[in-house]
């Protein structure tokens, strides 16, 4: 599936939204499939873990090929550079670069941390899609400044949470807020998008902060520093020989 840039119907949904139609629907869900991602990209991002016990940044380098392949490399700390991620169809490893090893990441894992951050797997390389996986109804006590969606799980859908609530605010209509219920009906996570910026051509929100909030003091921080969008990437990107090259 060709992924759109920007819904074109994303473009109103602030005016009469309680009235959205499916396509509009779509279109909101698609925003967010698409978010960082086009027919290719190319990025660099940095992420901070905060914990009570300590704080550290990671810098690093992702690729990504539509919604089915990612690869993400650690350029810096130095002690862990090199450590890399690669998603290809529904298959996920991992290589770290000192006992030169890949590591596959079975699909019970996807929901484990990434790097010892509050970002899982999934969430990094988005193996599920909110187009897919998800259904999608407009939130019953919807804000006056922004349309809200609630996202329940298809039946067959391999995702742990039991509902995400996602509300958009400006145009084109852009997330600022997913929060992520458990399957116990606790709100787990939330996850606030600012800091919208013009990066490879695309208004985006350069800064993600995810909060699980059944772990107080804990919060990690992803920052879009580059972004190329819908260039040509090398034919073995996404293959194992791309995931143990040297940096």
């Amino acid at each position: 599936m060709r992924l759109r840039a920007l819904a074109p119907l994303a473009l109103a949904l602030l005016a009469g939204h309680p009235a959205l139609a499916d396509d509009q629907l779509q279109a909101l869900s698609h925003t967010l499939d698409a978010l960082f991602r086009a027919d290719t990209s190319q990025g660099v991002m940095a992420m901070t873990v905060v914990t009570p016990d300590y704080e550290r940044t990671l810098k690093m380098s992702v690729a990504t090929r539509g919604l089915d392949d990612t690869l993400v490399r650690i350029l810096e700390p130095h002690k862990e550079r090199g450590i890399s991620t690669l998603k290809k169809g529904t298959e996920m490893w991992n290589y770290l670069p000192r006992i030169k090893k890949v590591m596959r990441i079975p699909p019970s894992m996807m929901m484990g941390s990434w790097m010892g951050s509050d970002f899982t797997n999934d969430d990094l390389v988005r193996g599920s899609s909110w187009e897919a996986d998800y259904t999608a109804t407009l939130a019953p006590d919807l804000p006056a400044d922004a349309p809200c969606i609630v996202y329940v799980p298809r039946p067959q859908a391999a995702v742990t949470w039991s509902k995400v609530e996602a509300c958009f605010a400006g145009s084109p209509a852009l997330p600022v807020r997913l929060d992520y219920f458990d399957e116990k009906g606790r709100k787990a996570r939330t996850m606030t998008f600012e800091a919208i910026k013009e990066l490879g051509g695309r208004r985006i929100p350069t800064k993600t902060t995810l909060v699980p909030l059944l772990k107080p003091g804990h919060r990690t921080v992803m920052e879009y520093l580059e972004m190329t969008y819908d260039a040509p990437l090398p034919p073995n990107t996404f293959s194992q020989a791309a995931l143990r090259r040297d940096l």
